[in-house]
């Protein structure tokens, strides 16, 4: 009797510990005019750690890439990699490109903060990756 208890105890608490709550996606949106891709709602230790360390460590510039993708009607063109620099203002993550983002084209973006293996869903229903999966947003200038 007491095993059955004490599995129901350690399960709870692991539904509890890998509950959405403590998974919060990120949110990827153009700030209000346009000119740079902000990533807010970053859980505390995320956002700890880039304070830290974005303008030290290089790789840190390498969490989020932008793409601008082709046309739907143009199958000659690729994905272009949008280069730019990372930065943190106002709690937020900020991308700044190096060229204007160009009205009327679709923006690919992909970051890997608070990226994961599998959520709290997955891992129930033995959906676990053998990668990260990073969070994606398409983003229409």
């Amino acid at each position: 009797m007491f095993k059955y208890i004490k599995l129901i105890i350690l399960f709870s608490s692991f539904l509890v510990a890998c509950s959405p709550t403590n998974n919060k996606p990120v949110s990827i949106h153009f700030s209000t005019d346009s000119n740079t891709i902000v990533i807010s709602d970053l859980n505390g230790a995320s956002l700890l750690q880039l304070k830290n360390n974005i303008n030290t460590d290089s790789s840190y510039q390498h969490l989020v890439s932008v793409l601008q993708t082709p046309v739907d009607d143009d199958s000659t063109t690729m994905e272009m990699d949008w280069p730019g620099k990372l930065s943190v203002a106002n709690n937020q993550l900020v991308f700044t490109p190096q060229m204007p983002f160009v009205k009327g084209k679709t923006y690919l973006v992909e970051t890997m903060v608070t990226a994961e293996f599998a959520s709290g869903k997955d891992i129930i229903k033995s959906k676990v990756g053998y990668k990260v999966k990073p969070q994606q947003q398409l983003l229409k200038r």
